[in-house]
C-alpha cells in the first residue's frame, strides 16, 4: 500500500509539471541538432520561487496586458508589419527556467519578426527561433531584458519552432506573449 501511495503522488508531481511518458503538454519536442547547427538552450533546473494564486479575473487581465505590451512592441520595433494570417498570439503561464514552443510554418523570402512580452514579474525572457528540419537555432534574442525581438527571413519553406525562454520570475506564474509578424507583400527585408 504505501509503494502504491508513493507511486500515485509521483504520477501527481509529474502530471503537474507536464513530465508524464508521452505527455508533453501538446507542445512540440525540440528536434535533434544536426552536426554544425546551433543547439537551442539548455535550461537549468527551475529555482523556487513564490506562487501565486491566479484567479480567472487575474487571467483575464494578465492576458490582456501581454496582448497590450505585444501591440506596444509592435509599434515600435516591428511598425508596419502585420500579423501573420492562421496565427495568434501565444500567451502562456509560465514557470521560470521553462519554455513554450510554437511550432510556426514560415514562406521563403518573406521577412518575419517574433516579438515576446512578459508581465510585471518576470525580468528576463528571450526567443529562439528553430529550424525543425536541423534542429538548429537559425535566430534568436537572448538579451537580458523582457522584450525579445527575433527577425528571420527563411530562405526556403519550411516548419520552425518559436521558442520562448522565461528566465527569470519573482513570483509564478509568469505571463509570457509571443506575436509572429510579417511584412506586407512588397515591404522590403529585415
Amino acid at each position: 500500500m504505501k509503494v502504491w501511495m508513493m507511486a500515485a503522488a509521483s504520477m501527481v508531481v509529474l502530471a503537474a509539471c507536464n513530465q508524464l511518458p508521452g505527455m508533453s503538454g501538446g507542445e512540440p519536442p525540440l528536434p535533434p541538432v544536426q552536426s554544425g547547427a546551433q543547439a537551442p538552450t539548455q535550461l537549468p533546473p527551475a529555482p523556487h520561487v513564490q506562487q501565486a494564486n491566479v484567479t480567472p479575473q487575474v487571467r483575464q487581465g494578465l492576458e490582456q496586458q501581454m496582448t497590450q505590451l505585444l501591440d506596444g512592441y509592435q509599434g515600435q520595433y516591428a511598425q508596419g508589419d502585420q500579423r501573420v494570417q492562421g496565427l495568434n498570439d501565444e500567451i502562456k503561464a509560465m514557470q521560470p527556467n521553462t519554455d513554450h514552443r510554437w511550432r510556426v510554418t514560415l514562406q521563403a523570402n518573406t521577412a518575419y519578426t517574433f516579438l515576446g512580452a512578459c508581465d510585471g514579474d518576470c525580468h528576463n525572457v528571450d526567443i529562439e527561433l528553430i529550424d525543425v528540419r536541423t534542429g538548429g537555432v537559425v535566430a534568436s534574442d537572448m538579451l537580458p531584458d523582457d522584450y525579445p525581438v527575433v527577425n528571420y527571413t527563411p530562405t526556403a519553406n519550411g516548419d520552425y519552432i518559436a521558442r520562448i525562454i522565461l528566465q527569470n520570475c519573482t513570483t509564478a506564474p509568469c505571463y509570457t506573449g509571443m506575436r509572429a509578424l510579417s511584412q506586407p507583400a512588397g515591404g522590403g527585408g529585415k
